[in-house]
């Protein structure tokens, strides 16, 4: 029997668990909490009563988020203690969790990881602007062997050429590439050969990082590790991408892993992602893509937006939007833009984004993203996208997201498919909400732009 998990909520604050803006991101800043104005902060969005710790196993003991209620009420026994509540004969509450998932999202993934049932199928998509999770979905087929539950959160699935963008992010900041840097090649695209990789080649030609990056031709960023930087950079920046982390989240997490190569040939399967061994989850390949989308810097992913106790109608919880690290510099991040648009302009992801790019509704926005694809027994052929969509005039609007799905001895589906669908119903959604509000302002006054709920 298939396996479908959702996680949905509402997203509306309202009441004492009022609304928090966006911060301002200090280019360099690094683990630094962000929360609104400290006059606003007084006005509308108290301290909270209770810290992450507590909330996380809160979210554990309950297992808020993994049914389908758009808002989740909780009453809490009188001998449970948990917030400080129950301590007491009378001291038992009813509290109101408030999720940030977008509940159309995410039965959209849900609903195409039915329809064209891959043997499993996971997609995680945020807001990188803030780090609010919008969808989670996993799927497991008829007799899969290993757990469907929250594979969005697993790291089951070898990160294949997706571990590209980490080797061109260390080559562009520290090896002075850039889109048009040309490096040489010889041989096949996708093959990985000991003749690919001598520094000198007798017969070779050309090509751009961006054609490169576009194609995802495993020589050229093997070449790049073995040459232009080196295997301690990339491994670097694989640790500043958060690779080797605890990713800080309301569920646990497994670590994206990255393994440390040795010899010249495993350097070039390190880097080149031709290799099982180097691992990432769903989230993580969002929080990526969410990284180049907002100009080099991951927020930490947060699921829950508020809790109120519905005893005394108070606020308890609110989430503010923290820095988890910064990756890469500003214009670096720009580099890694243009590089991924090139694989939904021309390259591996050019006919699931076709849409995308011709229609004129699409206009507004950027995207762009990464495939990759390597065999693993245990799972069948792992299909990765990691991507995102940006209205560069709007931070409201932008979505990232980490689609994976495994086959057998046929493809259903590819995953920059499914993750160029639930960009377009995010955008449709996007754009929805911003001409309501627009047309709910009084005559001659400009409405702020607005995220869909």
């Amino acid at each position: 029997m298939a396996v479908i998990v959702l996680t949905i909520a509402v997203v509306k604050f309202a009441g004492p668990c009022g609304g928090v803006k966006k911060p301002k991101i200090a280019d360099g800043a690094v683990d630094t909490i962000y929360t609104v104005n400290p006059k606003d902060n007084k006005k509308s969005v108290p301290d909270n009563k209770i810290t992450f710790a507590e909330l996380r196993r809160f979210v554990k003991e309950y297992k808020i988020g993994v049914n389908a209620s758009r808002q989740q009420i909780v009453v809490i026994p009188t001998d449970k203690g948990l917030f400080g509540f129950g301590k007491n004969k009378d001291d038992g509450d009813t509290l109101s969790i408030a999720l940030s998932v977008d509940t159309g999202l995410q039965k959209y993934a849900a609903s195409m990881f039915r329809q064209y049932k891959p043997r499993y199928a996971a997609a995680a998509a945020i807001d990188p602007s803030t780090g609010r999770v919008l969808a989670l979905a996993s799927y497991a087929g008829d007799g899969a062997e290993i757990d469907g539950n929250e594979l969005y959160l697993r790291n089951h699935f070898p990160a294949a050429s997706v571990f590209k963008t980490i080797v061109a992010a260390a080559g562009i900041e520290r090896g002075g590439m850039h889109g048009k840097t040309t490096i040489e090649h010889f041989g096949r695209n996708h093959t990985l050969y000991n003749t690919q990789l001598k520094k000198d080649l007798k017969v070779s030609r050309d090509i751009t990082l961006e054609d490169a990056y576009a194609y995802s031709i495993n020589p050229v960023f093997a070449r790049i590790a073995l040459f232009n930087v080196n295997k301690n950079i990339v491994a670097e920046y694989g640790q500043r991408f958060g690779f080797n982390e605890q990713v800080p989240f309301e569920y646990d997490v497994d670590k994206s892993e990255m393994f440390a190569p040795d010899t010249g040939f495993s350097v070039a399967e390190f880097a080149s992602g031709f290799n099982r061994k180097t691992t990432i989850t769903p989230l993580f390949g969002a929080l990526l893509a969410g990284a180049v989308c907002e100009n080099g810097v991951i927020f930490a992913p947060t699921v829950v937006d508020t809790v109120r106790s519905l005893r005394g109608d108070s606020c308890l919880y609110v989430r503010r939007t923290k820095l988890w690290r910064r990756a890469v510099k500003e214009h670096t991040a720009i580099e890694l833009r243009g590089l991924m648009t090139k694989v939904t302009h021309y390259g591996t992801a050019r006919v699931a984004f076709r849409q995308l790019r011709e229609s004129p509704k699409y206009n507004a926005f950027e995207f762009g993203g990464k495939t990759g694809s390597v065999n693993q027994v245990e799972l069948g052929r792992v299909d990765w996208f990691v991507g995102f969509a940006r209205n560069p005039n709007n931070k409201n609007q932008r979505i990232a997201v980490g689609v994976v799905t495994t086959h057998g001895d046929y493809w259903t589906v590819h995953s920059s498919y499914i993750a160029a669908e639930l960009i377009k119903k995010y955008i449709s959604n996007a754009t929805a909400a911003t001409s309501a509000r627009a047309a709910s302002q009084p005559a001659g006054k400009t409405p702020q732009s607005a995220t869909p709920k």
